[in-house]
Order: structure tokens, then C-alpha cells, then sequence
């Protein structure tokens, strides 16, 4: 009857051969993972990426008739504002309302909440036709700030070095 005995190392070349991992898989191993980040990063550097802020647009009538579109636009969003492309929302309501808007003038008063702070902005629609427009009541819609557009690689070296 055979017995199933642990194989025994005997010799010192024979333990140096199995203890040791051969230097080209560890060389073309660390060559193929450069070459794979690398392939990455110039795909990263080429692929066009828009980032967007979400905010939301106030939407009031005064009784002269006249649509006030009111933003608040956050701190962070205002501090890249020469980056800002337009303001896009998909107001909830029937008929001709505007869904792009840009704004003029940077408010001076910063509101401070427990989020953060905030700027109150009166933006205008871009693509609006001028129809008059009647509201029956004050409400607000979701919009995004759309940035520039830039690579997705420059966007997260922005990131990395902004914070």
C-alpha cells in the first residue's frame, strides 16, 4: 500500500527554481499595465465631456404681465462663471415656455445656508420667441448649469488640483 507522502525539497536549486517568479512575466506584466493607463489616458485626452451643476429656476409673473425666471445659482458654480455655457430646464407646464437661459450680472450677496452658500440670479431665456405667457401660479423646475465644453482628462486634472 502506497502511502501519500509530502514532497521533500531536497536540493537548493531545486528550491530556488520554484521559490522564484520569472523576471519577463514580472517585466512584460508592468510594461502591458503602463501601456494599458497610458492607452486610457489618451482616450481621456479626446473624449469631449460637458459637466453640469443642477439648480433650480423660480418662475413668477408680476401684474404687468412680465415672467421673472429667478436662479440660485450655488457658490462653487459662480466661482467657474466664465465657464458657463447656459442654463438648461424642462419647465412642467404646457405651452411655449423657454428651456435655455443665460444670466447677466453677478449678484453681490452671497446667502449662507447649512449646504452652503448660494447666489440668487435672475436669469433670461435665449431661445424664447417673446409670446406672452401667462402663469397661473408661481412654481419652480429643475435645470442644470452646462458648462464648456472640455476633455474628460482636463476636467479630472481640474478636479485634482482644485480639490
Amino acid at each position: 500500500m502506497e502511502e501519500n507522502k509530502p514532497i521533500e525539497l531536497r536540493s537548493e536549486k531545486v528550491r530556488n527554481i520554484i521559490g522564484r517568479m520569472p523576471p519577463v512575466l514580472v517585466r512584460y506584466g508592468t510594461v502591458m499595465i503602463v501601456a494599458a493607463l497610458l492607452v486610457l489616458a489618451g482616450i481621456a485626452a479626446f473624449v469631449p465631456y460637458q459637466p453640469k451643476i443642477s439648480i433650480e429656476i423660480a418662475v413668477a409673473q408680476d401684474e404687468g404681465g412680465k415672467v421673472h425666471y429667478t436662479a440660485l445659482i450655488p457658490q462653487d458654480a459662480m466661482a467657474q462663471r466664465g465657464s458657463i455655457a447656459f442654463i438648461a430646464g424642462h419647465p412642467p407646464v404646457e405651452g411655449p415656455m423657454p428651456v435655455r437661459f443665460i444670466f447677466h450680472d453677478a449678484p453681490d450677496t452671497l446667502h449662507v445656508s447649512r449646504s452652503g452658500g448660494w447666489y440668487e440670479v435672475e436669469v433670461y431665456p435665449v431661445d424664447h420667441d417673446g409670446q406672452a405667457i401667462k402663469i397661473p401660479a408661481p412654481f419652480t423646475f429643475p435645470a442644470k448649469i452646462e458648462l464648456k465644453f472640455t476633455t474628460f482628462l482636463k476636467w479630472v486634472m481640474g478636479k485634482a488640483v482644485n480639490g
